[in-house]
């Protein structure tokens, strides 16, 4: 009789995506990006939660369980993760992939290793154990499962990790970005695990992936919309003057108050609320 059971569970979150803005009046000494269409918006979209995906150091940091992580060297045998056991286990194959621009990392789609300290309480918080474990990481090329833009074209479209916390217990996790035509705004990100373990430590394990999870999830929306922000094309500009909110304040501030009486700083935070609201 086995002691092994096998269950999986999966997380799906949506990432959203910045509104179309107006174009920024066009001047010759501060000319203005153009801003982006609904098509550039998702494109960068994409290529931005997949390049964070492609990032082992976010996907570990993200997670509230982890506590400190270290890069494994493939010359350090005895602390990478054992592919050619665990691979079998859950049908993964560790032929070469394709080159992935963005996971620079992982030559040929290899599999990047890292080792991981986590903490799990127990006895609801009274007490807990810090684990150290190892994980993998890849992209991941599964077209397929993903509507992709031809500007995507052959790149990878998510990640693929193994992860050997002992105890008899082995996790592979497949994270996915895709376009879903219903949901107009945002990015799908999706999230599968399928779980090996003791019997006798399912119901633990199961319920301490999926409370983490969750919250991983909505860190790497956090984040996602962060980098969203900082690599909008128009960030920082005036939509009436074409200049940047810099450029408009330090002029502001040489003209001195408004005729209102308002400072140069409340009309510069008040139009900032206007446009963003646009």
């Amino acid at each position: 009789m086995s002691l092994t059971t096998f269950f999986q569970f999966t997380h799906t979150s949506y990432l959203p995506l910045p509104p179309t803005r107006p174009p920024a009046a066009q001047l010759s000494d501060s000319p203005a990006p153009k801003p982006e269409t609904t098509e550039q918006i998702q494109s960068r979209g994409l290529k931005t939660a997949v390049a964070m995906l492609h990032q082992p150091e976010i996907m570990i940091a993200i997670n509230p369980l982890v506590q400190h992580y270290s890069r494994v060297p493939p010359s350090d045998h005895d602390r990478l993760v054992n592919l050619n056991k665990l691979a079998p286990e859950f049908n993964v194959t560790l032929a070469p992939q394709p080159s992935c621009s963005s996971f620079a990392e992982s030559r040929n789609g290899e599999f990047v290793h890292y080792e991981i300290i986590d903490k799990f309480e127990f006895l609801g918080g009274l007490t807990s154990k810090l684990m150290t474990y190892r994980a993998c990481f890849r992209p991941l090329y599964d077209a397929d499962q993903n509507m992709i833009p031809k500007a995507l074209g052959r790149e990878s479209i998510g990640v693929e990790t193994i992860s050997d916390p002992g105890s008899g217990v082995a996790l592979l996790g497949k994270w996915i970005v895709s376009v879903d035509e219903r949901k107009p705004g945002f990015l799908v990100l999706s999230e599968k695990v399928q779980v090996h373990c003791n019997v006798f430590l399912g119901w633990y394990v199961r319920s301490q992936l999926e409370g983490a999870h969750a919250l991983l999830h909505k860190e790497f929306g956090r984040r996602f919309c962060e980098r969203m922000v900082e690599e909008d094309p128009m960030k920082g500009f005036d939509g009436k003057s074409g200049k940047t909110w810099r450029e408009s304040e330090d002029e502001r501030n040489r003209k001195g108050p408004s005729r209102t009486g308002t400072g140069s700083t409340g009309a510069s935070v008040s139009r900032v609320s206007t446009d963003e609201k646009k």
